[in-house]
């Protein structure tokens, strides 16, 4: 008796799932959809932006035997930052020290020793002295150059926070 009632079951699904498709009357058409007609847009110059190549520059040792020593500091109560050349052998080769400081509001001052005098080349106690600012970090940086040469030997933050000073070599950074 069940297996009755399952054919007969199955019969109908078939006979409606045959005869489902074909109670329309009439075929419909298929109608092609119109395009309405474009009318060319102005041509605009097509503007490209060329990359610029931007170079970052690195902190680079002197040779180990044009090694310069030298100590960065930042006073507290003025905010003057100082660089004091505490000499080394490559102070006979030093055409420039440059020392460069960005202040913590963005402005940027710049001061060179040069080798331009009597003697010929930088004392091995020079210094510059810049103005910094008395809140916030400020950044320094120190380019020497030699042979015509210039390399970054020093480039960090100087905060004003901190009570001691900071001596620095060129062969500490490589």
């Amino acid at each position: 008796m069940r297996y009755a009632i399952i054919m007969a079951a199955c019969c109908a699904v078939l006979f409606f799932t045959l005869f489902a498709g074909c109670t329309s009357p009439t075929q419909a058409e298929i109608q092609p959809v119109s395009t309405p007609e474009t009318t060319a847009a102005p041509t605009t110059p097509v503007m490209t932006a060329t990359p610029v190549p931007t170079t970052v520059e690195t902190v680079v040792p002197l040779p180990a035997s044009q090694t310069v020593y030298f100590t960065v500091t930042k006073d507290r109560p003025t905010g003057k930052i100082t660089l004091l050349c505490n000499n080394g052998p490559g102070m006979s080769s030093a055409q420039v020290i440059d020392l460069t400081v960005t202040r913590a509001d963005g402005t940027v001052e710049d001061q060179k020793l040069t080798n331009a005098n009597d003697l010929g080349q930088i004392s091995g106690d020079a210094s510059i002295t810049l103005p910094g600012s008395l809140d916030g970090v400020d950044h320094a940086q120190v380019h020497i150059t030699m042979g015509g040469k210039v390399y970054l030997v020093y480039d960090q933050d100087v905060g004003s926070a901190n009570p001691y000073s900071s001596t620095y070599s060129s062969l500490d950074h490589s």
